[in-house]
Formats: C-alpha cells, structure tokens, sequence
C-alpha cells in the first residue's frame, strides 16, 4: 500500500515536470530576450531579427543639385519573423571634408521603408548620407553622394541693329533711339551658347517680355545649329511684332533659362532694343497737304506743294520708284485701276490758279490729262474721287475721276482715260457755283455726288445726280446747316447712307464754332432729318474731319492753331448731347485732318501741334474708349493731312499675312513718315474708316476699304 502512493507522487511529478518550459523555448516575442525574436515555425528565440539595411536612393556617386534630394533607406526583415519594425530610423547627412553632420528629420515609415528628405547645403562636395536603425542592433547604411550647385552657363547673343545709310531722300533710323534699334516689323535672330557638359538641352526655354507690361511671348522653340565650338549651340527667330509694346520705342528682354542634368537653373536674359520708326521720306519739294494714296501692290502715291512741286511713287520697304515734277499738289490724288488691272493714279498738280488732272499709270507715265492742252481748269484743293459710270451713248462703264477746280473757270472735271482722247466725252465739265475752294472734299454714293460750299460761306453740301440715260446732270439740290454757323470742311458716308459732315470756324474777332451734323437719308427727297453734335456749336472748337466706325460711331478731333483739344467718340443720331458721348481724350491733339480706324480697333491720328514749335505727333488709341496706347512726340513734323494706313508687304508687293501695317503721316516739313503699327491695315468693318473713305483715297464706299486680302 505504502509502495503504491510512493509511486503515484512519482507519476504526478513526472507529469508537471513535463508542462515547464524548455529552455530558448517561446509562443511569442515577449518571451525572448532584448533584440530577439520568437521562431514562428520552431517557436524558439533567435537573435538578429532584422538581417539587413539598405538605402535604396539616393544611389552611390549620385550627384545631386540644389533641389530636396529624398533619402529612403529599407530594413530588411528574417523571413520567419513577424514582420514588426521599429518607428524610427536617425538619418544624417555628414560632409566629407570636415565632418560637419546633419540629422534629417524622417518623413515616413511603411512596412520597414524609410524616408527622409535632405536640401544639400551651399557648398559643394563629397557628402555621406547614412541611415541607422537603433532598434535593430545598430544596423546602418550609407551612401556617398556629390553635391553640384553650379547652375549651367548660358550665353544669350542679340545682334545689334544694322544702321541703313541714309539715300535717296530717306531715313531710316529712328533719330531719338537712344541705341541703333531693330524695327518692329522684322525678325531678329538670337543665338544662346553654352559650354556646360551638363546642360540639359531639352530643358533650354525662351520668353521673350514685352515692354513695360506687355504681352509675353511664350511659344518660341529654340533650334540646335552647327557649327558650334561649345556643348550647346541653339537659334531662336523672334518675331517682333508680337511682343507688346505699349510706347513708340522700348526694350523687349529675351529671357532663356535651362537646368543641368540634377536641376541647377540658370536663367540669362539680353534686352532687344525696338523702334516703331520704318524710314522718313524728303522729297524736298515742299509740304505735304495731302493724304497719300496706297495702290494694290502697296505703293504710296503723294505729291508735294511747291511751285516746283513733285508726285513720287514710293515702296514700302523705302526705296523711291519714281518722280515727276509737275507743279504744286494740293489736292489729294486717288487709285483706280487701268484695264489691265495695275494703278491708275490720279493727280492734279497746278501752278498760281491753274491746275491739270493727270492719268499715270503705275510707272509714272502720263495716259492721259484733263482738260486737254491748252484749255483751262482752277487749282485743285480738294480730293479727287472716283466712279464708275454707265454711259449710254457707249452701252460700256467708265472709270471716272471727278475733280473739283477753283477759283478761276470754276468747274468739275469728269476724266474716263480708257475713252481715246480724240472722244469728246473723254474730259467733260459740269460748271462749279463757286470761285473759291470748296470746303470739303468730293463723296459718292452711286449717281449721286456730293460736295460742300467753300469755307468763307454757309454751311451748306451740295448733290449733283447723274443721269446715265441723258448722260447729264439733274440740277443740284443742296442740304442747309444753317444752324451750325459754319462752314463743312469733311464729309462721308454712314452706314444706312446718311450723310455726315464735320464743320467749323475760327473768325477774326475769336468767334469759335464746331461739330458734326447728319442728314437722315442719302439721296435725300423733299424734306430730311438733320441732326447735329453738340447741339449748340457756340464756343466749341472747329471739326475739320472725322471717321466713322462700326454702328456709327464718329470720332473726330479739333483743329487749334496752338495747344491741344480732346479727340471725341459720339453715337450718332443720340436723342441727346450726353446720350451721344462715348468717351472723350483731353489734350490729345489738334487735328486738321481726320484720324484713321485701323483693325484691331486701334485709332491712329496725327497732330498739328507738338511739344514745341515745329513738332508735331503721331498718336494711337484704343478705338472703343480713347484710351491712349502711345504716343510720339519727339521726332515727327507737324501734319494737316490726314494719314493713310496699309497693311505689310511681301517683297513683291502682295499683302503678307502679319498683325501689323504701316501708318503714313504726310507733314508740313516735307517728309512722309512710315510707322510700324498693330493693326494689319484699315477696319474693313467700319462704314468710313479714314480720310475719303479707303485706302485709294477714292471718296466711293463702292470701292474696297483696303488693298489688303
């Protein structure tokens, strides 16, 4: 019995001595000791729970720039261990030079992948980048990296502006241009160099800035050349005209940046010095009084007013194509067409009181002239118009240039060239009422020609109808502004046909009278509707001219004999002074002639006064509120004529497609003056954009706006 119990404890003790644990055993890593780990499959403790760590980037040798350079460093984990890492890593940053270390502050941590950003210092160098894991026995790991904070060089090269010799009568450098400028109508061609291996050529990109605030270009494309002695030789074409310029002259800055391969920028930029100035023209042969004329191909037609006065066909790039002295030229010539289809220039030089109609074809050469010699036509101070008219007699259509001759044998001559000159319907008259000059030029609707009273006698326009049956004129009707108190001294036509004049006066005693008047409907039957602005012209200065615009805006300035008056932009028709001011520009010049409305609604006008005796200016202005846009007033004559506007040219005279033209300024100093300018010819969308209606002066709204297409 004893025996028995002995053996049963044995048995007990046996069986709790198989429940203890076996040394290095465990079911979890809190039973291992520090830095161990519990086996998942032989549920034992191991050390070394981690086996390795790995910065993964930057790589060895890596050169980095002055940008954030992320580090990311991997711990790796044992296969059989839970994967469980520790929270943080330290990360340093340590100069090889000296030692100067860095802690890195970590970004993130994600299944055992570190990161940490580190921004390389100013100096350049040998750096090592190390990551240590404190938790994983002091595992570490390092990289060793080259800092390169040397941005790549950049050369930017702008050549300067070749200076054209003066010849010929013209000029072709802009005279206040502090520095020889490129012209706002040509291409510069701008090299950048760089002899940095490191250059990154994909990232090399121009911006071209526009002058004090304008438009940038953005979209040029550089273009690799050879020969080249440098790493990177590229060219780039900068158009001119496209940057904004908002003044006559200025500097655009061409800008060029690019980095080297681990980002170093480099940004280099060069002014490029513009002028608006084209050239100058002195044909010395006295002032100009009249608008020029364009011609299909571009050629400016103009004559000059002294006793020896001369017509002169030039280019537009500024080259002289001929001249003709054949005596003072006060009215302005107009373009028409010989059959054949090249210009027709039409011109009536005079001498004292006399004055010949001229037909000259686009050489120069004399077609034919009216009257024939020997007989005798007053001066001719207006402008010349042209018709096409049908005359029965010849069952064919005629061009027909109408003039009008004062004071002596008063008259208007009706000039068909294409008639033989033996025909006497080839120059015919119709008798002129008055001795003296009439004030405002000739305008045409169809058979209906209309013309003013001469600037010393009523405001009052005229209408003379042809009768292509009869051949002959009805009797002239004539619409009275006897309210405005002064003579009409331009006219033209609006859109629905009314008739628009401008009309003013400056007498002796100081009386100063001015505005604009319209009649409802042309041609007018019995009774019409008259308007006029402002209502009360007394004390207003004189209009001499006026342009109008899309749904009948008129523009016009007034004409003083010193200082400066305000340009204004009317509805017409308005039931109201105020209903009709669009917008007002005060002190903006004085202005004999009428404005020009070029396309993208930009108005161009030409002043008489200037900032000193002698000068005068050439201004532009936003069209839809008189907002100005720049001015010139340091180098131009003073005008009384009114400027021409084309578009630009190809070599061989055929519009170029461009979103610039030239201005025209005839002035009293004898020179014609070409501006480069925004608009790429006359608003096609305006009724009467300038003076006598388009660009071939031909006072007809049947003939095109603008030689431009």
């Amino acid at each position: 019995m004893r025996l028995r119990k002995v053996f049963g404890a044995l048995v007990v003790l046996g069986a709790l001595g198989g429940c203890s644990k076996i040394p290095g055993s465990c079911e979890q890593d809190s039973d291992c000791g520090l830095n161990q780990f519990c086996h998942s499959q032989e549920n034992q403790c191991f050390d070394s729970r981690y086996t390795g760590l790995s910065i993964e980037i930057p790589v060895e040798h890596t050169v980095v720039g002055a940008g954030p350079v992320t580090v990311r460093a991997h711990l790796e984990v044992n296969p059989v261990a839970r994967p469980v890492y520790p929270s943080q890593l330290s990360f340093t940053a340590k100069r090889v030079s000296d030692g100067t270390t860095t802690e890195l502050t970590q970004q993130s941590a994600e299944n055992g992948t570190y990161t940490a950003v580190w921004t390389p210092p100013t100096e350049e160098g040998e750096y090592i980048l190390q990551a240590t894991s404190p938790e994983a026995a002091g595992l570490s790991a390092s990289v060793q990296v080259t800092v390169d904070r040397t941005a790549p060089s950049l050369v930017v090269q702008v050549p300067g502006a070749q200076s054209t010799v003066p010849a010929d009568g013209f000029s072709y450098t802009d005279p206040k241009a502090t520095t020889p400028a490129w012209r706002r109508d040509q291409t510069v061609t701008v090299r950048v160099e760089s002899d940095s291996k490191d250059l990154d050529p994909a990232s090399v990109h121009v911006v071209v800035r526009g002058y004090k605030g304008g438009t940038d270009v953005t979209d040029l494309a550089l273009t690799p050349v050879t020969p080249c002695t440098k790493t990177y030789c590229g060219t780039v074409e900068v158009p001119l005209w496209r940057p904004g310029l908002p003044d006559f002259r200025g500097n655009f800055l061409i800008e060029v940046t690019a980095n080297d391969v681990v980002g170093n920028v480099r940004q280099s930029s060069t002014p490029i010095p513009v002028t608006r100035w084209k050239w100058a023209f002195d044909g010395a042969s006295g002032a100009i009084r009249v608008t020029p004329a364009i011609g299909d191909k571009g050629t400016i037609y103009f004559g000059t007013s002294d006793a020896n006065g001369k017509v002169f066909a030039l280019e537009p790039n500024g080259t002289k194509k001929w001249e003709k002295q054949l005596g003072s030229v006060l009215g302005s010539p107009t373009v028409g067409k010989n059959p054949d289809g090249t210009d027709r220039l039409y011109v009536a030089p005079g001498s004292g009181t006399l004055a010949t109609v001229y037909a000259l074809d686009a050489n120069g050469t004399t077609l034919a002239i009216c009257p024939v010699p020997g007989a005798q036509a007053g001066i001719v101070t207006s402008a010349l118009a042209i018709t096409h008219q049908y005359l029965k007699s010849q069952n064919a259509t005629f061009e027909t240039a109408i003039s009008s001759h004062n004071p002596d044998d008063g008259a208007f001559l009706f000039f068909r060239p294409d008639l033989p000159s033996t025909s006497p319907i080839q120059c015919t008259g119709r008798g002129n009422p008055f001795t003296e000059p009439q004030g405002a030029s000739i305008v045409i609707q169809g058979n209906d020609y209309f013309f003013s009273a001469p600037r010393s006698t009523n405001p009052t326009a005229w209408n003379y109808r042809f009768n292509p049956e009869l051949e002959t004129f009805e009797l002239p009707q004539t619409y009275d502004y006897l309210s405005m108190g002064a003579p009409l001294t331009g006219m033209g036509l609006a859109e629905g046909g009314t008739l628009v004049a401008a009309g003013g006066l400056r007498s002796s005693t100081g009386t100063v009278r001015g505005g604009i008047l319209a009649m409802y409907q042309v041609p007018s039957t019995g009774s019409s509707y008259k308007w006029q602005f402002p209502s009360d012209p007394t004390g207003s200065e004189p209009v001499r001219n006026m342009v109008i615009g899309a749904g009948n805006v008129v523009i016009f300035g007034r004409d003083l004999p010193e200082g400066a008056a305000e340009l204004t932009a009317i509805n017409l028709m308005a039931p109201s002074d105020e209903a009709a001011v669009r917008a007002t520009a005060p002190n903006a010049g004085s202005f004999p002639g009428a404005p020009v409305l070029g396309a993208s609604s930009t108005l161009y006008a030409a002043s008489f006064t200037g900032p000193e005796a002698g000068l005068g200016e050439v201004s532009a202005w936003s069209a839809s509120d008189l907002k100005l846009r720049w001015k010139l007033s340091d180098s131009v004559g003073p005008a009384e004529a009114s400027p021409s506007l084309d578009c630009t040219r190809a070599t061989d005279g055929t519009p170029a497609s461009a979103s610039h033209g030239v201005l025209y300024v005839p002035s009293l100093d004898g020179r014609l003056y070409a501006f480069v300018v925004d608009s790429p010819g006359l608003d096609t969308s305006a009724p009467w954009p300038k003076y006598q209606h388009d660009a071939r002066n031909t006072g007809n709204p049947e003939t095109p706006i603008t030689n431009c297409r």
